[in-house]
């Protein structure tokens, strides 16, 4: 009854071997819903209530009634162009290869990501290794370190900002500011980043 078909072949919710089955699993924590402590899945991720703790996860969507007191962060063996969408309130940072922060949307330990696109508010800094949107609605509190930036006309950012191949946190002798406090530091930049006070 609760199966369903997708490409030719049956899902169920026990199918969990795989990445590619861990994928198509949703998750929901429902607007009525608390959760304490670390939140952890191999499959996606709706956050319509309130998680104290941190959530790793292949892919999030966190709704507007929605709110993370801890870090989100992208499962470790994701690859996917999965975008983690946040509509919430997430107190800690963001960490995945793509990130949108929709109008209303909030992170207040900042973002770490390959690419990301912001409509809301971001505090603590942003790391984009690829590519980094701010539109008209964008406020950001915290130095930005960006290859490719597009800064709409209307959009914020209260810090530093470094493109390009000053953009390698690496290559600079300068220290900055932190980009962000995550549970845990893998990126050598990131990590440069995290130390510099």
């Amino acid at each position: 009854m609760f199966d369903k078909t997708t490409k030719g072949r049956q899902v169920t919710g026990r199918e969990r071997k795989t990445p590619e089955a861990g994928a198509s699993i949703l998750s929901v924590i429902s607007r009525d819903m608390q959760v304490q402590g670390n939140c952890d899945t191999d499959g996606q991720l709706r956050i319509e209530g309130k998680i104290t703790g941190n959530v790793t996860a292949q892919g999030v969507e966190l709704a507007a009634s929605g709110s993370v007191d801890g870090d989100i962060i992208a499962a470790q063996e994701t690859k996917s162009a999965q975008v983690f969408i946040i509509s919430g309130l997430v107190t800690g940072a963001v960490q995945a290869a793509r990130v949108e922060v929709r109008s209303g949307g909030r992170v207040h330990g900042g973002i770490v990501a390959d690419e990301a696109v912001i409509h809301g508010q971001v505090h603590g800094g942003i790391l984009a290794r690829q590519r980094l949107a701010l539109e008209e609605t964008a406020e950001v509190e915290g130095d930005v370190h960006a290859r490719l930036l597009s800064l709409k006309e209307g959009g914020q950012v209260n810090g530093n900002i470094s493109m390009g191949e000053r953009a390698n946190l690496g290559s600079s002798g300068k220290k900055s500011a932190p980009v962000a406090k995550p549970v845990e530091v893998e990126d050598d930049a990131l990590a440069e980043a995290a130390q510099a006070t």
